[in-house]
């Protein structure tokens, strides 16, 4: 994963996640969002305690490091206020906890893209094209995010962010199974 999570100390994780929703609130219009700072320490606590890889979060997966923030990240809500009328649409916007849904998803695909993969087999793999995804996409990823919590859907958020990545980085993919 880049360096935007998971550093030492802490703090650092903090600044590049209030830039990353800092950059997407001025680039959607949106001069006033109200940030609940203790649910953002939460956040960067939550992520790294009991992590849910049996070597921990040094021996995770990009992937499995994206899931868990997003799944502290949404369930804790540090983003207070939902984004205002006409700036994100209103499919995304009549969404119960849009904000948190979308940003912890944009901040995590944004992450996720020069990731580096360790396979256990010593190969090292880079995911060099960004993901991408549909406008449809988009609002139903961030409609069936809006409930997550790290307990119940951290591994199934981790299979779909590395498909989503291998979807765009076909190399970076595991041999893929027949259809027998």
């Amino acid at each position: 994963m880049s360096k935007a999570l998971y550093n030492e100390p802490e703090i650092y994780d903090s600044i590049n996640v209030l830039a990353f929703i800092n950059d997407f609130a001025l680039g959607i219009g949106v001069k006033d969002l109200e940030i609940d700072e203790r649910a953002l320490d939460g956040v960067i606590v939550g992520m790294r305690a009991d992590f849910p890889h049996c070597d921990g979060a040094e021996e995770a997966s990009p992937f499995k490091k994206a899931a868990n923030f997003l799944c502290y990240f949404v369930a804790e809500r540090p983003i207070v206020n939902g984004f205002p009328e006409g700036s994100i649409g209103e499919s995304l916007r009549r969404i119960h906890n849009h904000q948190n849904a979308l940003i912890g998803f944009l901040f995590v695909c944004k992450m996720l893209h020069k990731a580096t993969i360790h396979r256990t087999n010593g190969e090292t793999l880079t995911i060099e094209n960004p993901i991408r995804f549909s406008k449809h996409t988009l609002e139903d990823v961030v409609e069936a995010f809006s409930v997550i919590t790290p307990q119940n859907h951290f591994k199934v958020i981790a299979v779909l962010l590395e498909q989503l990545a291998y979807k765009t980085n076909p190399d970076c993919q595991y041999p893929v199974l027949g259809n027998s």
